[in-house]
């Protein structure tokens, strides 16, 4: 399958992972707190209604009430979700996402798909019917989603989000994976939107499909290794390919879909932090400690977690890019208009797009509700071993210059980095 998606993750009961359930059960238990269940509280309450479109539903009206902007549009015409029967290469799905959000619109669907990023709980599926109603009720989606993305290649075994790269048959259908596992920064652009319609120029993998269909390949290792999937990497339009009218934009941002791949694993590695923090703090029986606390102990578990989220964090291995990169949309500039920005005027938002993804590499999650609510204890940890890398005591492929940067652009925007990682010595 391909595409991002939402999902609670299934809660293991073998006895090896108990503690993990416990912990997931525990986060389970707290109130939501991700942006579609407040925004479900206002329309309750009247504060706020969703205007419904005769031809896109509450799609626009969902993207306005969100901040979710339409230049983020991305178009998979693999078959994914839980609409598979809909989704096809003459009708793909729109994807639309910011930090904690994502929305996904299929033709003629009873229901928008939405994933959510809730501090505590990770991701959280919603669906919201695409009739017009009185008032807006989003429902609340598990099973139905956790059978496909609840994986432990896919997600690292968490509630989570993930993006996959393959290569489709005429009708949509994956045949087999253009690489390995989950897209994420390390994976070569080449390798990169298989499945996907794609704007922009920068050398990927999206645009195209295999002509046979999947039951005609019988192996499909082989066919992995000849099929050409870079002959249309360079497109700023998708006319031709299907009905782009029937959508609220005819783009597929090539940026956008990299800040997808970004930020997807990172949300996971953020909540795997979280669940190995609680089962930390479990199996130590302090639960009884306030979870902000720096008092429960950093597992071998916790630390192998920590060190996940600080290579992604700092975009250590990292692909370079093999050519300048474009978008074709207003996605950079809506991207840039959240950013937190230094003294000089630098942002963790500011994009290089010539050798990689953003000019100061670090990861602009770390002002994240998400990572925001992690225990002190693990945010402790987590600072001293970003710590290691910008001071270069940890090998990395960071210059000195980013190294720097990124330090000086941390100490000006999010002060508790110096302060907890001080702690340290």
């Amino acid at each position: 399958m391909l595409a991002i998606a939402a999902a609670l993750a299934t809660v293991h009961t073998s006895a090896g992972s108990a503690p993990t359930s416990v912990a997931r059960r525990a986060a389970d238990s707290v109130s939501a707190r991700d942006p579609v269940a407040l925004l479900q509280q206002r329309l309750d309450s009247g504060q706020e209604s969703l205007a419904h479109d005769s031809v896109l539903g509450y799609l626009p009206a969902l993207l306005k009430a969100l901040d979710i902007p339409v230049s983020s549009q991305t178009l998979v015409f693999s078959r994914t979700s839980l609409q598979t029967d809909k989704i096809t290469p003459w009708s793909p799905r729109a994807l639309y996402f910011n930090d904690d959000v994502y929305v996904g619109y299929v033709l003629e669907s009873r229901f928008l798909e939405v994933g959510a990023v809730d501090p505590i709980r990770g991701g959280v599926f919603y669906t919201l019917s695409q009739e017009p109603r009185a008032r807006s009720l989003f429902e609340r989606e598990t099973t139905t989603c956790l059978m496909c993305h609840s994986s432990k290649g896919a997600t690292g075994g968490v509630p989570g989000f993930m993006v996959l790269s393959t290569i489709a048959d005429r009708h949509g259908y994956p045949i087999t994976g253009v690489h390995d596992g989950s897209t994420s920064d390390v994976t070569p652009v080449a390798q990169r939107f298989g499945g996907y319609y794609v704007t922009g120029s920068g050398g990927h993998a999206g645009n195209v499909y295999a002509p046979v269909l999947g039951h005609e390949v019988y192996d499909k290792k082989g066919y992995r290794a000849q099929f050409e999937r870079r002959p249309d990497s360079a497109r700023t339009s998708l006319a031709g390919l299907f009905d782009t009218a029937s959508y609220i934009s005819s783009q597929s941002d090539l940026v956008a879909l990299m800040v997808l791949t970004h930020q997807t694993v990172v949300h996971n590695r953020i909540m795997a932090v979280h669940e190995a923090a609680r089962e930390a703090i479990m199996e130590a029986q302090v639960a009884a400690v306030r979870y902000d606390s720096l008092l429960a102990p950093v597992t071998p578990r916790l630390r192998g977690a920590i060190d996940n989220l600080t290579r992604t964090l700092l975009f250590v291995q990292e692909a370079r890019l093999t050519a300048p990169m474009h978008g074709t949309t207003s996605f950079v500039q809506d991207f840039a208009a959240h950013a937190v920005r230094d003294p000089r005027g630098r942002s963790l938002r500011d994009f290089d797009l010539t050798h990689r993804l953003f000019k100061y590499p670090c990861s602009f999650l770390i002002y994240s509700a998400a990572f925001d609510a992690l225990p002190r204890m693990a945010r402790q940890a987590l600072y001293a071993r970003m710590r290691d890398v910008l001071e270069g005591r940890e090998p990395s492929d960071l210059s000195d210059a980013e190294r720097q940067a990124v330090t000086e652009i941390l100490a000006a925007t999010k002060p508790e980095v110096r302060a907890l990682a001080g702690r340290m010595q």
